[in-house]
C-alpha cells in the first residue's frame, strides 16, 4: 500500500539554490508523485524503487524541452540525490520530511 510523503527540497542549480516541495508515493517497486517548484507542478514519470534507491524522470517544457533523470535515497527524515540534466550534468538536491502544509 502506498502512502504519500512530503518533502521540502533544495536544489543546487548552476544559477543558485532553488527550493520546492516533493510529494512522493512509494509502493513496493513503484515511485510516483509530484514536484512543485518555480517551474510549476511536474509529475514524476517512470518511477521505481529498488532497495534504498528511488529513480524517476521529469519532463520540462520550458525554458527548453528536456528530460531530467533523478536518483535519490531516503534516510530517516532526509532525502538526498542527483538530477542529471543533459546540458548541465549532475545537480544535487537535499530535503527534509514535511507534513504537506507547504505544498
Amino acid at each position: 500500500m502506498s502512502t504519500e510523503e512530503y518533502w521540502r527540497i533544495t536544489v543546487d542549480t548552476p544559477v543558485g539554490q532553488q527550493s520546492g516541495s516533493l510529494a512522493l508515493s512509494l509502493d513496493d517497486t513503484v515511485c510516483s508523485g509530484r514536484l512543485f517548484s518555480e517551474a510549476g507542478e511536474l509529475t514524476l514519470q517512470n518511477g521505481t524503487v529498488q532497495k534504498d534507491e528511488l529513480r524517476w524522470q521529469l519532463q520540462l517544457s520550458r525554458p527548453i524541452p528536456m528530460t531530467i533523470e533523478c536518483l535519490a535515497q531516503i534516510t530517516g527524515n532526509r532525502i538526498q540525490g542527483t538530477a542529471t540534466v543533459a546540458a548541465f550534468g549532475d545537480i544535487t538536491f537535499t530535503g527534509t520530511r514535511g507534513d504537506g502544509s507547504s505544498i
